[in-house]
């Protein structure tokens, strides 16, 4: 058995608009998180950064931790970064930002076809939805956190608002397309009444062969780094909070949520697996093992991840 990971992390892109605060330290984070408490050997672990994170760089990352994929193997990519929409054609599609490009969920969904299907966990920290400044309430204080929203071009601004009143489908990331009312309405911050269900199972279901643990709703914003979360990105901090090796991800999304309602965020993380294997929501977080079943052990002399240490030494080590 393998476990590998591919962690990207975006603060600089070429436009300073869309610079962030948190995304490379969440990788760092993320990191190590999977040695100290999953068993990963940093050496099976990369690392891309800013300039080093274009496209043709997380496809050769991509194409490194799917190969030779066998059953048992743990398989985690990780990104936090701008999340971006725009149309094609009558269709809404949602897609992450990386240096030079988007990678787009139809491409990375593609990738992920020739696995076995309870290797990879996709974690996202992104959002997809507009706003620049996200306000919470931590104790009582008013917070500001930049949202994690992709400015683009005027022109290309300019260009997506006047396709929007075509729009009548949606490919929310890692999802099939889907213009299903119900199916629509699971993926956004309301909840209207009269609503009906999706009318079959994999109207707007996930294309991704794997678990997909997403920062927020598609019509919501992700914070990025403040100091309320340790100045990690809000969601990247509710995870480093609140995992336990052997917790199921359905769980852990629970407990994430709950975190960063506490923070009054305004973010709801969600946890998706195909309709095929909807039982990878109730498999361990990382592991994708059944619950009570066997996990990765952390290395001799490791122990369970613990996110404020690993802060101080960070701090301690710019000092």
């Amino acid at each position: 058995m393998s476990a590998r990971a591919l962690l990207v992390g975006l603060n600089t892109y070429p436009d300073p608009r869309n610079n962030l605060n948190s995304c490379v330290a969440d990788t760092l984070a993320f990191k190590a998180m999977l040695c100290d408490s999953y068993g990963f050997d940093p050496a099976s672990i990369q690392l891309l950064h800013n300039r080093d994170a274009t496209l043709d760089d997380v496809r050769a990352g991509l194409d490194g931790l799917f190969a030779g994929a066998q059953p048992g193997d743990t398989l985690v990519f990780f990104q936090s970064s701008h999340g971006y929409r725009y149309t094609e054609g009558e269709t809404m599609v949602e897609v992450l930002c990386l240096y030079d490009k988007f990678l787009n969920d139809t491409e990375l969904s593609q990738r992920t076809q020739a696995l076995p299907p309870d290797v990879l966990t996709v974690v996202l920290d992104a959002c997809h939805s507009g706003g620049m400044n996200k306000l919470f309430f931590p104790g009582g204080d008013v917070a500001v956190a930049r949202a994690k929203v992709w400015q683009p071009p005027d022109e290309q601004s300019e260009r997506d608002a006047q396709l929007y009143s075509q729009v009548s489908k949606f490919k929310f990331f890692g999802r099939s397309v889907t213009g299903d009312t119900g199916a629509v309405a699971k993926n956004l911050i309301f909840d209207p009444v009269g609503v009906a269900a999706p009318k079959a199972l994999d109207q707007g279901a996930v294309d991704l062969n794997g678990a997909l643990f997403a920062a927020c709703l598609a019509d919501q914003t992700a914070a990025a780094g403040s100091p309320p979360t340790n100045n990690l990105s809000a969601f990247t901090f509710g995870i480093l909070q609140e995992t336990q090796v052997g917790l199921s991800l359905a769980d852990l999304s629970e407990r994430v949520k709950t975190r960063l309602s506490q923070l009054n965020m305004g973010q709801t993380p969600i946890a998706i697996a195909p309709p095929t294997h909807p039982e990878l929501l109730l498999n361990a977080f990382v592991s994708l093992q059944p619950v009570g079943g066997p996990v990765a052990s952390p290395p001799s002399g490791g122990g369970s991840f613990d996110p404020d240490a690993w802060l101080r030494s960070q701090l301690a080590g710019i000092g």
